[in-house]
């Protein structure tokens, strides 16, 4: 590992990071980044974020960053030479534990004296402190891991270098889909210097210091739950409450203003909780209710955010989906396959945050393959080679045309659902939005 440059990027490398750069902003919606002022520039960087995601947690901090970044990843995956070898060219470096063998943590001095060469070329680190996922938006316990290495690239160096960690908040409107809003907000940066006669004194309490430090800091840029008994209740009930949130607030309807008004209102709903003015336990039966009456009805709490389409709307919706049927069909058969082979393999993952992970690493080498092959067969078909390579670009279109049109429909029989309840049913409808509105009063108490 020594002779390894993992701070140089090389042409492989580079085409690599551009080709999935482009399939990364496909495969999510809409990815926003805030706070890149807060990155240090002409210092040492090391970036450190929440782990909720996989594989996708560090492409979003890689793609967020837009340029090359070094890995730290636990060392037993590094077991096999092939293995290995493809993780070093992704610029990733082992770091050894102690369940890896009290013999093998030597190595770490090999994996530290690279990542003094990384942090002084200008190369940010990027560690995901948590040391493993959760499919809760809660912080759990950061390891100290990050801190020993701040510090020990640092005292290598004789501190001399200026190392700061940048506290990276991740954030996705849901872990498993795509098409999907991602979310990346960079926090202030801590600088570990400031840490340094205190590590001097005591290397133990400088450690712990600097690790409960940058867990503060990555719970402001993060949505962070701290209740973990009435922890779906109060992710459930800030949902409800955000719209009349922004309202009240006359905030535009946008991804920072809700991630922010929620950080917001479960701030209020915890201190609320805490001086007695609301009882969580009584108010997760009112939420489960209200829930309840959604599945009943196969509802989703977002319908009631707008006002009840008219039958008119609906119908001109229905009519312009179906004149567009047929493309939707076409986008359908010619990415069918390198579409659902990697979701019918991540349905069987037993991890669920492992499940967008698979989708992407999967459906990215299928479509290349797909597309080949496809383009291969027709042009021996039809021996035009240019009209088919115009007929090849218009797959990918087709297929996102589909895809957006099929969430399209989803919502818009949840819509028609709706206003058949609205109509149909008042007395259910009226149960619902009784329900809904009570929720919302909780707003004024809080």
């Amino acid at each position: 590992m020594r002779n390894l440059h993992v701070e140089k990027s090389s042409l492989r490398y580079r085409l690599l990071f551009e080709l999935v750069r482009f399939y990364f902003r496909i495969f999510y919606r809409r990815f926003t980044v805030t706070g890149k002022e807060n990155i240090p520039t002409d210092v040492p960087v090391i970036f450190a974020a929440n782990h909720q995601n996989a594989l996708m947690d560090a492409l979003a901090m890689l793609f967020a960053a837009n340029r090359p970044v070094v890995f730290l990843a636990r060392a037993d995956i590094f077991k096999k030479a092939r293995i290995a070898r493809l993780l070093y060219f992704l610029k990733i470096l082992p770091v050894y534990r102690i369940r890896d063998g009290l013999e093998s943590m030597g190595n770490n001095a090999d994996t530290f004296d690279m990542t003094v060469k990384v942090l002084q070329s200008g190369t940010p680190l990027a560690i995901l402190p948590e040391g493993t996922h959760t499919s809760i938006k809660r912080l759990q316990q950061l390891k100290k891991g990050i801190c020993r290495i701040a510090f020990q690239a640092a005292e290598s160096s004789n501190f001399k270098l200026n190392i700061q960690i940048v506290p990276v908040g991740l954030d996705y409107t849901n872990y498993q889909n795509a098409g999907t809003h991602l979310l990346v907000n960079y926090g202030k940066p801590i600088r570990v210097s400031d840490y340094f006669d205190l590590y001097n004194e005591n290397a133990q309490k400088a450690l712990a210091q600097l690790r409960d430090d940058l867990a503060i800091a990555i719970k402001k840029v993060m949505i962070h739950v701290e209740n973990k008994e009435f922890y779906h209740s109060i992710q459930s009930l800030t949902e409800v409450l955000l719209p009349s949130y922004l309202e009240e607030n006359k905030l535009p309807d946008n991804r920072v203003n809700r991630f922010e008004a929620s950080q917001k209102i479960i701030d209020r709903i915890h201190t609320a909780s805490e001086e007695n003015k609301i009882n969580l336990s009584g108010l997760q039966k009112e939420i489960q209710d209200y829930q309840q009456l959604l599945d009943k009805n196969k509802l989703k709490s977002t319908l009631f955010e707008i006002k009840t389409p008219s039958i008119w709307f609906l119908l001109i919706s229905v009519v312009l989906s179906l004149a567009v049927l047929p493309l939707h069909l076409y986008g359908m058969v010619v990415n069918y396959l390198p579409y659902k082979i990697p979701v019918l393999i991540s349905r069987k993952m037993k991890d669920a945050q492992f499940i967008s992970s698979v989708n992407f690493g999967l459906s990215l080498p299928l479509y290349i393959i797909w597309y080949m092959f496809l383009f291969v067969i027709l042009t021996f078909l039809t021996g035009n080679s240019l009209i088919v390579m115009l007929i090849l670009l218009s797959w990918p279109l087709a297929g996102l045309f589909t895809f957006y049109h099929f969430r399209y429909l989803k919502k818009l029989a949840g819509k028609i659902r709706l206003y058949r309840l609205r109509h149909n049913h008042p007395k259910q409808f009226g149960l619902i939005e009784e329900a809904r509105q009570k929720l919302i009063r909780i707003l004024e108490i809080i």
